[in-house]
């Protein structure tokens, strides 16, 4: 096991190898023996142990603490070796990899700075004078109020104090030909200014105001964004906690929809629902699926609200790589469920049947709703409505699945009294969608002048939703009149008339079918239309 020395560099504490330990010293005395005779060498060794803080924090870390021999080798590769800054005729680029190439980042200057220094760090950053930001930002202030982005600029980029963040700020490989070379330009900056003291002291006076009051700007604004970042949170939290517990209780109670009477969305029991879509085997695959697709999110979003509100640090990346997975899976596995089932509605099909009524004495037939299923009253019930002639429904006890009917009413070509009920439904093909159609139970029946229909059709045993669809047709001749009962609004669909009547007005009235269409109708009126022809025969009579 090698031996390893506890050493103090840039003003961090580092482990290091006591090989690599060997090859640090040596480069740091050579540096030392070339810079020592400098008036300014003292600057630049603090510098150069500085940016070799800042290599050695980049290669080690929780998963390495000692720093080895390749480490040392990585950082003489980027600095650069001793020996070619000794000969002054050495080019600019000395040996190095792409390791000591610097892509820049934006600082202000405070050493060419007039104000805050923020023109000078861009002219800096993009090799461009810095008049010419001064006379855009001046321009714009003036003109537009832009100017307010040089503000912002002052509040949020950081100073280039270091000659390390000064050769960044340059895009300048930081080495140690260019770290001497740096502090040598600001020693001379320095010698510069202490020639016109006045304006310098004036400046930066002015400056260093004008940066402390954006300063203390700044940290209000980031106390507002902090407070904000904490409503945020909270509104994560309460939204996925409140999501959380309404899908969990709609799994396992059937009903825990929060404001429910706020919202009015019906409660319903998952594994109620399920079955009426797909296949009884599947239905535990899916709840687990689904219970991972949905929950893992809602999870993830509480957390995270968690975490923005403490602002706490916790290594949980393979716990975020592992839920990721498994939600993957999970809608994976629901697609693939899905795409199984989407086979059955590829096709549709449909069944239509005519029968003929009993003709009635008055003319007059009344229309109204059966009873609703036997156990619809229940808890176990299932009930979706989707819109008024749109509803899914399943008695849990008899495990029977029912949907609802649309009624409406149109004029007899035939001149005969019929009822015609079209039957549709979807299927893997043709035959299969025509089959399911088919097998769809809807009953009526004519007492007299009394037509009752069911409120609900019914799927045979063991069949599944096809998406299928019962629209009962009252074929009315000419002459006719029908009475529409109040429990008709369960069913009743869009039926055409010449009032233009919306549907569920047309309750509790009685219509008469005309040669134009359905047209309201009340007692007396027939005794009415035979005055007025007999008033019109006076009249012409007369003429």
């Amino acid at each position: 096991m090698k031996k390893t020395i506890k050493i103090k560099i840039g003003g961090i504490v580092f482990h290091i190898d006591d090989d690599a330990y060997d090859i640090l010293k040596a480069y740091l005395d050579s540096l030392s023996s070339h810079f020592g005779r400098l008036e300014d060498g003292k600057e630049v060794m603090d510098d150069i142990e500085i940016r070799i803080a800042e290599i050695f924090q980049q290669n080690t870390g929780t998963q390495k603490e000692v720093v080895n021999i390749d480490d040392v080798n990585k950082m003489i590769t980027i600095m650069g070796e001793a020996k070619d800054i000794i000969d002054e005729d050495e080019p600019e680029v000395i040996r190095g990899t792409t390791y000591a190439k610097s892509t820049g980042r934006l600082y202000r200057d405070p050493d060419n700075g007039i104000l805050g220094g923020v023109c000078s760090g861009l002219g800096a950053y993009f090799n461009i004078d810095p008049l010419l930001f001064r006379i855009l930002f001046l321009v714009s202030l003036l003109a537009y109020g832009i100017g307010l982005v040089y503000v912002i600029l002052w509040i949020v980029l950081p100073k280039a104090v270091t000659p390390s963040q000064k050769l960044e700020m340059k895009g300048e490989n930081i080495n140690i030909k260019n770290i001497e070379k740096s502090v040598k330009e600001e020693y001379e900056q320095v010698k510069h200014n202490l020639n016109s003291p006045r304006v310098s002291e004036t400046f930066g006076k002015i400056g260093d105001a004008f940066g402390t009051f954006f300063k203390a700007i700044g940290n209000i604004i980031l106390i507002f964004l902090k407070i904000i970042l904490i409503i945020i949170g909270g509104a994560l939290i309460l939204a996925g906690f409140v999501s959380l517990l309404s899908f969990l209780g709609v799994l396992v109670f059937g009903n825990s929809l929060f404001f429910q009477d706020l919202t009015d969305i019906p409660g319903f029991y998952l594994p109620h629902v399920l079955p009426i879509f797909t296949d009884p085997k599947y239905v535990p695959f899916v709840m687990i699926a689904l219970v991972l697709a949905v929950v893992i999110p809602l999870i993830a979003l509480i957390y995270g609200g968690i975490k923005l509100i403490f602002r706490f640090k916790v290594k949980d990346k393979a716990v975020g790589v592992f839920a990721l997975v498994l939600w993957l899976i999970a809608i994976g596995g629901l697609i693939t469920i899905g795409t199984f089932e989407s086979v059955h509605y590829t096709n549709s099909g449909k069944v239509i049947k005519t029968y003929k009524l009993k003709s009635v004495s008055d003319s007059l037939i009344f229309v109204k709703t059966g009873e609703l299923p036997a156990n619809a009253g229940n808890k176990d019930f299932l009930s979706l409505e989707l819109d008024n002639n749109e509803g899914i429904y399943r008695d849990a006890e008899t495990r029977t699945i029912y949907g609802k009917p649309g009624f409406t009413v149109k004029k007899s070509k035939s001149g005969e009294l019929k009822l015609e009920i079209i039957k549709k439904s979807r299927g893997r093909n043709s035959g299969k969608a025509w089959e399911h159609a088919l097998d769809l139970g809807y009953y009526w029946n004519q007492r007299d002048s009394l037509i009752v229909v069911d409120p609900y059709f019914e799927l045979k045993e063991g069949k599944r939703w096809r998406n299928p669809h019962v629209v009962v047709t009252l074929l009315l001749p000419v002459g006719y009149k029908v009475y529409i009962d109040e429990d008709m609004t369960r069913v009743i669909d869009f039926i055409p008339n010449v009032d233009g009547t919306w549907g569920y007005n047309m309750v509790d009235k009685t219509w008469m079918m005309t040669e134009e269409g359905l047209k309201e109708w009340t007692p007396g009126e027939d005794d009415l239309q035979t005055e007025r022809e007999t008033e019109m025969t006076d009249t012409t009579g007369i003429q």
